[in-house]
């Protein structure tokens, strides 16, 4: 399988650091900035590519994979804004709350209009509510990935992210668990992890997404190799 392209769509989940954004947004809508993206990775500056413009457009009603993108495209056909958009669920205040994950924005101030261009779609947004703290995050998104060794692989519009298959689906517990005892036993243990489920012909491939600046297949390989023990000790 090496080589293998895996073109197709899947969704992450994953806990970041999110604040309310109070401005530039239309009056009394709740809108959500991820202020620390990959809290497993440190460093005094995040890793070059990062793209620091990542928001959660809070809705009252969800909307899935297809309608965000045709809405999307159509909202692209009629304004010279730039930007990506996904469906998403947050996990905060204790509820699932539906979002529309914004990425590859270049500035705030595109956001009013963004959300007029939504509204007109028959996006509704939720009251703006005050949030500042960790939350969980579901983004359904596109995957583009290429197989470097048997169960790795890398991102090809990422060079930064990867992935490693695993033999099952994880529980966020679990996940949560095993990456906690990983990182403990690691001295090279700077890296941002995340749970995907990316769909194929052939069924879904339960995944773990690696964010490292300084990743090798080496290291990539021995993070399989623990979390495959990892598992096993929960199973």
């Amino acid at each position: 399988m090496k080589n293998t392209i895996i073109d197709t769509f899947g969704h992450i989940t994953k806990v970041e650091k999110l604040h309310t954004l109070a401005t530039p947004i239309l009056e009394n809508t709740f809108v959500l900035e991820n202020f620390e993206p990959f809290p497993g990775y440190h460093g005094a500056n995040l890793p070059s590519g990062f793209d620091p413009y990542h928001l959660f457009l809070v809705t009252r009603n969800y909307f899935n994979y297809e309608e965000v993108s045709r809405i999307s495209m159509r909202i692209h056909r009629n304004c010279n804004v730039s930007f990506g958009a996904r469906p998403a669920e947050l996990f905060i205040f204790n509820k699932v709350l539906p979002a529309i994950r914004i990425k590859n924005l270049k500035s705030y101030e595109a956001i009013p209009e963004i959300q007029k261009w939504f509204i007109d779609e028959g996006v509704f947004f939720m009251k703006k509510r005050k949030y500042d703290n960790m939350g969980m995050i579901k983004v359904m998104k596109h995957f583009n990935m290429s197989e470097i060794e048997e169960g790795l692989y890398k991102d090809l519009d990422n060079p930064l992210m990867f992935y490693i298959e695993m033999p099952t689906r994880l529980s966020w517990k679990l996940f949560e668990k095993a990456t906690y005892s990983i990182k403990n036993n690691l001295d090279n243990n700077n890296f941002d992890a995340a749970l995907a489920a990316v769909y194929t012909a052939e069924g879904i491939l339960d995944m773990i997404r690696i964010y490292d600046k300084s990743s090798t297949v080496d290291k990539l390989q021995h993070l399989k190799e623990k979390y495959d023990r990892e598992i096993i000790r929960y199973f």
